[in-house]
């Protein structure tokens, strides 16, 4: 019997900035370069949830701050992206004047982001692979999914705009094998990779979306191309393409 799972494919081009700060850090900001998973989601909570009239940012304020996304979370198996270029990560030092009751304030920032200029065909493939059964029992459909990724406007920060450029909602299979090629990327672990990549630790999402101070970190390879990838592998099938 063929196992079969729902994705959503949605390519997105920037407007020229992804501004992807790292957390948790200190005074010592830097950037990712590429969007990770919760950055993925956090991107289709916000319309997806403004479809069921939600615009409530956080959760549990006085308790266990978590995003809005968390109530999302578990309606996605997994979320990864495909670059067509590698950006660039640029850090620019800001002064800061503040004003508060009647005193100046002033500082010095950096503000780390990851630049995208120079590519007029620049994008980024957005991939959500959907849990069909608890969408089912949910308020949402995997209708309200798509309609939702139209609706996606940025990545992180205010900053990352981006314009949806398509949106395809399909069904893949999903098998086991012990190599496959892909553009997209993958958890590092147990893997032997061929190809050129970035290498990004990533708080791992599965565990909330809100207080990553204590998340685990999960090592995810970001392939500039395809990269050829050995072990033990789960593979769905994206049309003519592959995530693991």
């Amino acid at each position: 019997m063929v196992s079969l799972i729902s994705f959503l494919k949605v390519e997105v081009r920037p407007a020229g900035i992804i501004a992807l700060r790292s957390l948790p850090q200190s005074k010592m900001r830097n950037a990712f370069h590429y969007p990770p998973p919760s950055t993925l989601i956090g991107a289709l909570a916000y319309p997806l949830l403004h479809i069921a009239g939600d615009r409530t940012e956080t959760l549990e304020p006085k308790r266990n701050a978590r995003s809005s996304a968390d109530r999302i979370r578990p309606l996605i198996e997994w979320a990864t992206v495909k670059v067509s270029e590698r950006p660039r990560v640029y850090g620019s030092i800001l002064k800061i004047n503040r004003l508060h009751r009647g005193s100046v304030e002033s500082a010095v920032t950096s503000f780390p982001m990851a630049v995208m200029y120079g590519k007029s065909d620049y994008t980024l493939t957005l991939l959500y692979l959907l849990n069909d059964d608890l969408i089912g029992a949910s308020e949402f459909s995997v209708k309200d999914f798509e309609r939702a990724a139209w609706g996606i406007s940025r990545l992180g920060s205010r900053e990352s705009v981006v314009s949806v450029e398509s949106v395809e909602l399909r069904k893949g299979r999903i098998m086991e094998k012990e190599m496959a090629e892909t553009a997209y990327a993958f958890p590092l672990s147990g893997k032997k990779v061929q190809g050129s990549g970035v290498v990004q630790g990533v708080v791992d999402w599965r565990e909330g979306i809100g207080n990553y101070s204590k998340a685990r970190i999960i090592v995810m390879f970001y392939p500039e191309g395809k990269a050829e990838v050995e072990g033990r592998l789960k593979v769905i099938d994206v049309g003519e393409e592959v995530v693991l």
